[in-house]
C-alpha cells in the first residue's frame, strides 16, 4: 500500500533498476565522513557506475561531473539530503544516466533541458519544495519511476499523459484536489500512489490503466470510487483506508483486495453537490455524472439524454465526436459504469437503478463488512442483480 514505508525504500529499489552494476559499486557507497571531492575522484578512478553523495550538505550540483565527459559512465547518482535549490542545465552531457536520486533537498524547479536525459528511469524528488511538477519531467520519455510524495503540489497538469513508459507514480502527501482525464493515457501504469491528498473524486478515465495493478488512495476525501474500477484487468489492490465520506465501494471491487478501514464516518453536509442513495441500513454517494437515481417505481423508459449518450457512444468512430465539447465527448467515450448484472453489462451513461448490499462472500473478505453498490440498466436486471449478485 503506499505510505512512507514505500518512500523509505526508495534505495532498495535503486538496486533493482542498476542492479547488474551494484555488486561492483558497493564500495562506493561513502560514508558520512567522506568528501565529495574524494567520492567524485574515487568514483572517476574506479569507474563506478553509482555515485553516493548523500548527506554532503550541497548547495550546489558538483560542476565536475559534467566537465571532459569523465563521468559519462554513471548510471545512478544519490544525493539524498542536501541543500540542493535545482540542477545545472547540462545534466544531458551524462547520457548513461539511469537513476536520479533527490530527496530530502529544497528543489523548487528544474531545467528545461532536462528532458533530454533520454536514458533516465527513475526519478526521486520526494520531500522538496516543487510547487508544481517542472514541464521538463513529462518530457523524459524514458522515465519508468517518478516520486513526488511530500512536495507542496497541487495541480497536476494534463502533460502526464505523455509519460507512455511510466510504470511507478508517487505523489503522496501532496496538496492535490483532483487528476486530469489524461492520465487515461499512462498505458504502462502498474502502480499508482495518491496517499494523503484532498481527493474528491478520481476520473473514471482511471478505469482504462490496462496495467494498473496497486491504486492507493488512502487519506483523502473521497465521495465515491469509479464505478468500473473493478474491470482493470490487472488491477489487485485498492486502497483507500481513512475517507471518511466513502461510504460504499463498486461492486465491480468484490474480487479484489480492498483497503476501507475507517471508511464512511462522515455524512457530507452540503449534500446537494452530490446524490445519495439510501436503502434499508445503508446508503451511498452516486457518481456526478448519474442525474438519475431510479426506483422500481420509476418509469422503465430511459431518458433522452441517456439515449443519446448510448448513441454517441455507439457510433463514435462514425460521427465527428471531437467536435462535441469535452466534457460531453468524455463522457460519451467512457460509460459512468456498466450494469452490474453479469448477463448485460450495458453501458451507463447519465442514469441507473442502484442496489446497496452486503454480500456474504464479500463479508467474509472485507472484515468491517463493507458496504458494496451495483448500478443496473433496468427493473429486469435489477431484479435479478438482487437476487444474484455473483454468478451462477
Amino acid at each position: 500500500m503506499n505510505t512512507d514505508e514505500g518512500i523509505g525504500s526508495q534505495s532498495d529499489m535503486s538496486s533493482v533498476i542498476c542492479g547488474s552494476t551494484r555488486s561492483s559499486s558497493v564500495a562506493v557507497e561513502d560514508s558520512e565522513a567522506s568528501s565529495a571531492s574524494e567520492v567524485l575522484h574515487d568514483c572517476q578512478v574506479h569507474g563506478h557506475q553509482l555515485l553516493y553523495l548523500n548527506y554532503k550538505g550541497l548547495t550546489k550540483f558538483p560542476a565536475q561531473l559534467l566537465q571532459e565527459n569523465a563521468y559519462q559512465h554513471i548510471k545512478g547518482i544519490y544525493l539524498k539530503r542536501n541543500l540542493l535549490q535545482t540542477l545545472p542545465t547540462n545534466l544531458k552531457t551524462l547520457t548513461n544516466l539511469k537513476e536520479l536520486y533527490l530527496p530530502s533537498n529544497k528543489i523548487i524547479d528544474l531545467p528545461d533541458d532536462m528532458s533530454e536525459l533520454t536514458q533516465l528511469e527513475s526519478l526521486d524528488l520526494s520531500m522538496n519544495s516543487l510547487q508544481h511538477i517542472p514541464s521538463c519531467v513529462f518530457g523524459i520519455k524514458s522515465l519508468k519511476s517518478l516520486i513526488l510524495s511530500q512536495n507542496s503540489i497541487a495541480h497536476l497538469s494534463s502533460e502526464i499523459g505523455k509519460m507512455r513508459a511510466l510504470m511507478t507514480l508517487v505523489l503522496n502527501h501532496n496538496l492535490l484536489t483532483s487528476l486530469p482525464s489524461e492520465i487515461q493515457h499512462c498505458s504502462s501504469l502498474e502502480t499508482l500512489n495518491l496517499d494523503k491528498n484532498f481527493l474528491k473524486v478520481l476520473p473514471r478515465q482511471i478505469t482504462l490503466l490496462h496495467r494498473l495493478e496497486e491504486l492507493s488512495v488512502t487519506g483523502n476525501k473521497l465521495v465515491y470510487l469509479p464505478m468500473d474500477l473493478g474491470y482493470c484487468p490487472s488491477l489487485q489492490k485498492v486502497y483507500a483506508d481513512n475517507n471518511p465520506y466513502l461510504k460504499a465501494i463498486p461492486f465491480s471491487l468484490w474480487s479484489k483486495t480492498v483497503g476501507t478501514y475507517s471508511c464512511g464516518t462522515e455524512t457530507i453536509c452540503d449534500s446537494g453537490l452530490y446524490a445519495e442513495f439510501k436503502e434499508a441500513n445503508m446508503s451511498a454517494y452516486i457518481p456526478h455524472e448519474i442525474q438519475s437515481i431510479r426506483s422500481k417505481n420509476s418509469s422503465p423508459v430511459s431518458t433522452l439524454l441517456e439515449i443519446s449518450y448510448r448513441y454517441v457512444n455507439k457510433q463514435q468512430g462514425i460521427l465527428k465526436i471531437e467536435s462535441l465539447p469535452r466534457s460531453v465527448r468524455e463522457q460519451a467515450v467512457t460509460a459512468t459504469a456498466h450494469c452490474e448484472f453479469h448477463g448485460c453489462s450495458r453501458q451507463l451513461f447519465t442514469g441507473c437503478y442502484p442496489h446497496l448490499l452486503k454480500h456474504p462472500i464479500t463479508t467474509l473478505q472485507q472484515p468491517n463488512s463493507t458496504t458494496f453498490i451495483g448500478l443496473c440498466c433496468s427493473l429486469k436486471c435489477l431484479d435479478l442483480f438482487s437476487r444474484f449478485p455473483l454468478p451462477l
